[in-house]
């Protein structure tokens, strides 16, 4: 029996239950029974404001990637470069570790849909290119593709961390994370200056 509850919190409720049934029981394992039950709503719900498995889980990577980067973009938007590159990343680390249910599902789910999954990183290795634009537009000897390098890095760090089941630990990873974005913009001393004004 469905919720009396309006579209938005049904959504929420179907992308939490998502993560959960993906966390828990992996991305292949995770029907839309379940995901249905798991968020107290009947399987047309799902479908009628989601889609299939494979939507659900898009529509939880996009959401949770979107929701993470709008937050770091607001705390960064008045700081100057490169101030913010250290805040951003720090910023998107902590939030990943205060959602490890989340995280653990999208790194299943990415892994697991193999082509489809990698495709889905696009979005996110883009926004960080994006991200690092002031540094770009301040040095233009800086290849472009180090974004996707930093983007790739990130990824393998997250990875890693759930792999070892230590997503909560990623604030940690700033230093080397931060290392790799600012070593074509700055010196090894203005990055250490940024580790420890913090």
């Amino acid at each position: 029996m469905a919720r009396d509850d309006g579209p938005c919190t049904q959504r929420r409720s179907i992308l939490d239950a998502t993560a959960r049934s993906i966390a828990h029981r992996g991305y292949e394992a995770t029907t839309i029974s379940e995901i249905a039950a798991e968020a107290g709503v009947d399987v047309g719900d799902v479908r009628r404001l989601i889609g299939d498995e494979e939507a659900c889980f898009g529509a939880l990577f996009s959401e949770t990637f979107h929701e993470t980067f709008t937050l770091v973009l607001e705390r960064t938007r008045d700081t100057p470069w490169p101030q913010s590159a250290h805040d951003g990343l720090a910023t998107f680390l902590e939030l990943l570790a205060s959602e490890p249910i989340r995280v653990r599902a999208c790194v299943d789910g990415v892994r697991a849909l193999g082509r489809v999954g990698c495709l889905r990183l696009d979005s996110a290795i883009e926004a960080f290119t994006a991200f690092l634009t002031p540094g770009f537009t301040a040095n233009d000897t800086t290849p472009v593709f180090h974004g996707n390098l930093l983007g790739a890095t990130v990824v393998h760090v997250i990875a890693q961390h759930v792999h070892e089941d230590r997503i909560e630990e990623l604030p940690a990873a700033l230093p080397q994370l931060l290392g790799v974005a600012l070593i074509p913009f700055c010196d090894a001393q203005a990055i250490d200056a940024l580790l420890i004004s913090r």
